[in-house]
This record gives structure tokens, sequence and C-alpha cells, in this order.
């Protein structure tokens, strides 16, 4: 028997892969909820129109639950379902009641990011989780991407000398690939669009990778008549180490797949990798390109290094996104997992600051 898990939200394009990443971990996906709607499992058929790039593989996603107990009330599987682990797919506004009554009941929490609409929507739970030993951790899975965990060794040992600033890009495809009735594009259900959902990734992922949070942020959003979310975002930023950084993200290509682009610049060494490509885009590897100033380089101060990625376990975004999965799984008993619920609330202030420089105008600060 693997850990027992209550899955909610199953009306979501990421359940699939989700599926059968627990299938894969030995985790026993025991109660499953879609709240206001009791889900029929013996014909649970796989989404193979998804709301965006992430495929399905022609899985048997009936067969991954098959047993599980159907709940249409998400606090009734959290008060009933005799799990230790929720994994959360679900809306913005309405997951942190969820996870409140998770933490309530002592039960762990592996939850879609951002977690909330906005930071204080979480705040005072991650405080009560906190003085429990409850775990809540966010899908912030870059953090397992191998190309990022080197650039933060990197940063950490002064590979870089003093970083000046960074620049990163995450757009994906255009909006008429994706089903814009779902509710993660509705500003009343999620706060925002593009900068809400795929944007923080690397709003988690560039303060991590420096070791430096975000401080203050200055924001422009591209709007668009079509959906009443931004579809795309601008944005200047500072860190507390006084990096300047600005991060491009939005539904803008005329294709599916991604575009990506992470650069950091220092002193001593420059860096500039896409990060990660998908399955859909078939390179063969995702390259690393570094140049440096050091003595020991001098023969050779150019160099790429190629990750050589596998999508056999997840094959829309790379096997990292697995290796993640695993690390929380491994280690929610403890708290030793990739990314607690603190890290969540920060996100979060981040992405307060952004909304609110949009509206007002101008630099705001992030809240502490």
């Amino acid at each position: 028997m693997g850990v027992k898990t209550g899955y909610i939200g199953v009306d979501h394009h990421h359940r699939d892969p989700y599926f059968a990443i627990a299938s894969g971990l030995g985790v026993d996906i025991t109660a499953v909820c879609e709240p206001g709607r009791r889900i029929d499992l013996e014909n649970l058929a796989a989404m193979d129109e998804r709301p965006d790039e992430i495929t399905t593989e022609s899985q048997e996603v009936a067969d991954l639950v098959a047993g599980a107990s159907v709940y249409e009330n998400p606090h009734r599987l959290l008060t009933e379902g005799d799990i230790e682990v929720v994994w959360i797919t679900y809306r913005n506004d309405e997951t942190p009641s969820i996870v409140e009554t998770a933490v309530d009941e002592g039960i762990h929490v592996i939850s879609e990011k951002p977690i909330g609409r906005t930071a204080a929507d979480l705040e005072g739970i991650a405080k009560r989780a906190n003085e429990s030993g409850i775990t809540v951790s966010p899908t912030t899975f870059y953090r397992a991407n191998p190309v990022t965990m080197d650039l933060r060794d990197r940063v950490r040992d002064g590979f870089f000398g003093d970083v000046w600033t960074v620049q990163g890009r995450f757009n994906a495809s255009q909006l008429s690939y994706r089903n814009t009735e779902h509710y993660i594009y509705d500003q009343a259900t999620s706060r925002g669009g593009s900068l809400q959902w795929i944007g923080p990734h690397w709003v988690d992922m560039i303060p991590w990778v420096l070791d430096d949070p975000i401080s203050e942020v200055n924001a422009r959003f591209h709007r668009t008549d079509e959906v009443d979310i931004e579809a795309g975002a601008v944005l200047q930023f500072e860190t507390e180490g006084g990096v300047l950084g600005t991060y491009h993200t939005g539904y803008y290509l005329s294709e599916r797949g991604k575009d990506t682009h992470l650069g950091i610049y220092g002193t001593d060494a420059q860096a500039r990798t896409p990060v990660h490509h998908d399955s859909l885009q078939h390179e063969p590897t995702v390259p690393l390109e570094l140049t440096a100033d050091h003595h020991d380089w001098s023969g050779a101060p150019r160099r790429t290094i190629d990750y050589e990625f596998s999508y056999d376990r997840f094959p829309a975004w790379g096997d990292y996104v697995r290796d993640y999965f695993k690390s929380f799984f491994d280690g929610y008993e403890t708290g030793d997992v990739p990314a607690t619920v603190d890290d969540a609330v920060q996100l979060l202030r981040v992405l307060d600051a952004a909304y609110e420089s949009d509206d007002r105008g101008g630099w705001i600060e992030v809240a502490e």
C-alpha cells in the first residue's frame, strides 16, 4: 500500500499526467473529488482536448484511480476519506479553504501553484500549517529542473561573482489553442491570466536560483477582448541584494510549445539557457551556455553543457517534474520538500505587487 492520497480537482488539464505520476510513485489515490459534481470513475476518459500543451499519451485514466471513493464535497473528502495527503488541482479562489480544512484534519497538501488568488488568502493558513507541522507545498517544479539546480549551485559557489542582472522569458501558445471557458481563464476565479498561471513558475524559479528574494516590482499587462484576464505581462524587478531583472510571459505563440530563455549576467561570468524544452518541440538537448572570466577557464572561456532530458515519465515537460513530486512524497512527513507554504506565500506577494503595479502604475514594494 502506497501513500493514501485524495485528489481534488478532476476537471483540470494536469490531471492525467499527475495520475500517471502518482501511479509510478506508488501513491495510492483512494479518493477523488470534482467539487459540485459526482465523477463516474468507470467512464473517466483521457483529456484529449487539453486547455494547453500537455498531452495525454492515450493513458487509461480510469485504471489509475480504480476503486477510489468519489466525493462531490472536497471538505467531506478530507474529513471522511482516510487519507494522509491531498493532491489539489483546483481553482485559485476556493483552494485556500480546502487547504485550511486539510490543515485542521492533519492532512499534508501538495497543490497546484499558486494556492490562492492573493497572499492574504494563504498567510493565515500558512501560519497554522507551520505551527501544526503540516506540510503544504506548491507545484513549483522548476526547482527540480537539472539546469536551474546547476545554476543555483553556481550562484552559491560565487561562479558569477556579483550578479548584476537577470533576464527571463516564458511564452506559451495563444489563447486560441486553449479552452478559455475553463475557470483558469476567469478573472473572478483566478485573479489573472498568464502571470497568475504560467508566470508563477519563473517568478518562483528566478529568485530561487539567485537565492535572493524579489523586493520590488514594476509591471505592465497586455489585455485582450477574448478573455477578462491578461494575455501577457512584462515585469521589471529588483531583488533584496540589488539584482535588476526583467521577466516576459504570455499566451503569444502561434504554435503549440514554449518559448523560453534565462540569462544571468555577473561580474565574473554569464549564462544563457532555455532552461527546458518539451516533448512537442523534439529538441535533442537543452543547452546551458556559459562564459567565464576565471583563471582555470582561460583556455576555453566559452563552454556549453548539453542536458539530454528524459520524457518517459512526464512527456509534456520532462521527467524532472516526476522527480519534484517524488521529493515531496519522500519528505512531506518531515517537511523536507522542494518548496514550502512559505515559498507559496512569497510567490503570491510578488504577484500581488505586480497586479498592484499594473493597476496603479510605478514600482511597488513586495510585502514582507
